[in-house]
């Protein structure tokens, strides 16, 4: 067996009782399926945190920077820790509740409260810099440039502040339908655009300095007659890759658009809220059904399909190395060949296994982070 050399930051959160629990009408999760692993997975260092996020579904991503992790849990705790050791170097108490972070760099860390605020840490002191209110709670961490912060708020909104201030510099929003999912779209920031999915199936590029509308596109058009159905909210990770913007929506399509004109270079059905991964060859996401799929960069066809996960509500697919790793619901992260999809390793790292609780939470919501290569 080959011993994996790299490291693989998890965050292992609590999931939705819907998602765990056996006490409703969701569709079991599938058996774990035996195979002869061909890599050795051992644990480097763990650290409990107060990162639980109970029953509320929120995405509060950890910051990776050069040496430290940056985690915030919902109860408002900020945790610096060492990387290499996962020795707590700083933990910062903000006193609210949080439901979006960790965003920013080495030199301002960006959270966001339950009350509609965005709180700026500065890097260096860890002391915050600015807090300021916005239009309404912001559950997707911000994203920023030398100058600006980028934050999409659940009512629709892209709103852009002032690094240095936290002052409001420019809104965008278009009209909500009455039914979404929990969360927002991924923003996707390059040096004059932002781009972006909406909760009405449409993706837009907007200009980095006004705001102003470059251009605006559909990626699904909702079908039938009830809310659920016409639901197609574009939710999850989107990837810019070259020119070429890589976005999945829930009940609607995965699609290449070309970033510059917003023309679709190849779109297909599909339905996921999680996202999207992408390398030279190939894009990489999992579906509703926790299905991992494997499709042609450049044509959209299928190159590989692993359905043996299903309904263990699997996390985004990461890259790592010539593998692909999803966490789910039970606090098992698998290893996937990236070639065939075919199974290489499993470790329970959180959660509920076949023989013991290993923590108090009960699955993985946010998908592994990839250090030294």
């Amino acid at each position: 067996m080959i011993a994996l050399r790299y490291s693989l930051l998890v965050f292992a959160l609590f999931l939705l009782t819907a998602c765990g629990g056996n006490d409703d009408n969701a569709e079991p999760p599938a058996p774990l399926t035996d195979f002869e692993p061909t890599k050795v997975l051992h644990e480097q260092w763990s650290l409990s945190t107060h990162s639980g996020v109970e029953q509320q579904f929120l995405f509060i991503e950890p910051l990776l920077l050069n040496d430290r992790i940056i985690i915030a849990g919902r109860d408002g705790t900020v945790t610096v820790v060492d990387v290499n050791s996962g020795r707590r170097l700083k933990t910062i108490d903000l006193d609210t509740t949080l439901t979006g972070g960790v965003g920013g760099d080495d030199n301002l860390w960006l959270l966001a409260t339950k009350d509609g605020e965005l709180i700026a840490i500065d890097g260096a002191t860890t002391l915050i810099k600015w807090r300021v209110n916005v239009p309404s709670e912001v559950l997707i961490k911000p994203v920023l440039s030398k100058e600006s912060v980028f934050a999409r708020t659940v009512d629709g909104q892209i709103i852009s502040l002032s690094r240095a201030s936290g002052k409001l510099q420019w809104s965008y929003q278009q009209t909500k339908p009455a039914l979404t999912l929990r969360g927002s779209g991924q923003l996707v920031l390059t040096r004059d655009r932002i781009y972006t999915g909406m909760a009405n199936g449409r993706i837009v590029a907007l200009s980095v300095d006004n705001g102003e509308v470059i251009w605006d596109v559909a990626l699904s058009t909702p079908q039938g007659h009830s809310e659920i159905q016409r639901l197609v909210d574009v939710d999850g990770h989107a990837e810019l890759f070259g020119y070429i913007y890589y976005v999945a929506g829930y009940q609607g399509r995965i699609a290449a658009i070309n970033a510059q004109k917003g023309q679709f270079l190849w779109a297909r059905d599909f339905s996921s809220y999680s996202g999207v991964t992408v390398d030279a060859k190939a894009v990489y996401s999992s579906d509703e059904r926790s299905h991992v799929w494997a499709l042609d960069r450049f044509s959209g066809a299928t190159l590989w399909k692993q359905e043996k996960l299903q309904a263990r509500y699997v996390t985004r697919p990461v890259l790592f190395n010539d593998l692909l790793v999803v966490g789910d619901a039970e606090g098992y992260l698998h290893f996937m060949s990236r070639f065939d999809g075919s199974f290489v390793a499993r470790i329970l790292v959180d959660g509920y296994g076949d023989d013991e609780m290993l923590s108090s939470g009960t699955g993985i919501l946010v998908p592994p982070v990839v250090t030294d290569d």
